[in-house]
């Protein structure tokens, strides 16, 4: 089974882009899953309301703690008997890096702990979808903002740049692709990095 996750501040595209990939996958006979953090288990999807939709002011450390709760079942559930060829994540471990390390300031050392903790697998390619955070919020200007997405564009602009140095740190496997061109141009690069590892 092979792992490709998708990652970036909101607005970036994502779900766009899993559906097509997944789509092509499909199409060329592989069977594929997408699953979303956090989410995709009974378990996973009840955090998920905790985390971004409850008016409690949650800690920075029961975000972090939360999401690593919903991670742990969906790997026990999702990919410790996956059948499928490849899972499509949106969004995967380096999302609490990005927003818990570097976007709520927690240590980047507990973090890297909780991911050995829970067995998290390295991804075989991670997409990082890149956009300016104004450019980001400027999409989804309709969209009612959840806990996390109101937290303000000093807390987003931290995520991104946590994101980039997690691109640096890790070459071989993150990609980094610029979120603002043509979402069927976007579509090609991310087709043709995958299939370097099919």
């Amino acid at each position: 089974m092979k792992i490709i996750t998708f990652e970036g501040i909101e607005g970036v595209g994502k779900s766009t882009q899993i559906q097509l990939l997944n789509n092509y996958l499909n199409e060329k006979g592989y069977k594929t899953e997408i699953l979303r953090e956090p989410g995709s288990t009974a378990t996973g999807e009840q955090i998920r309301e905790i985390l971004l939709n409850t008016p409690i002011d949650l800690s920075s450390e029961s975000e972090l703690l939360l999401m690593f709760a919903a991670r742990a079942q969906l790997i026990k559930e999702k990919l410790l008997d996956s059948d499928k060829d490849i899972v499509l994540f949106d969004r995967f471990y380096d999302a609490s890096v990005a927003y818990q390390g570097y976007g709520r300031g927690l240590s980047l050392e507990a973090i890297f702990n909780l991911i050995e903790l829970t067995n998290c697998p390295i991804p075989n390619i991670t997409f990082l979808l890149d956009i300016d955070v104004e450019e980001g919020f400027r999409r989804k200007s309709n969209d009612l903002k959840d806990r996390i997405e109101s937290a303000g564009n000093d807390f987003f602009e931290r995520v991104r740049n946590g994101y980039i140095e997690i691109s640096k740190k890790n070459k071989e496997r993150v990609k980094v692709l610029d979120a603002t061109i043509k979402i069927e141009e976007l579509h090609n690069e991310i087709i043709n990095i995958t299939n370097k590892i099919l």
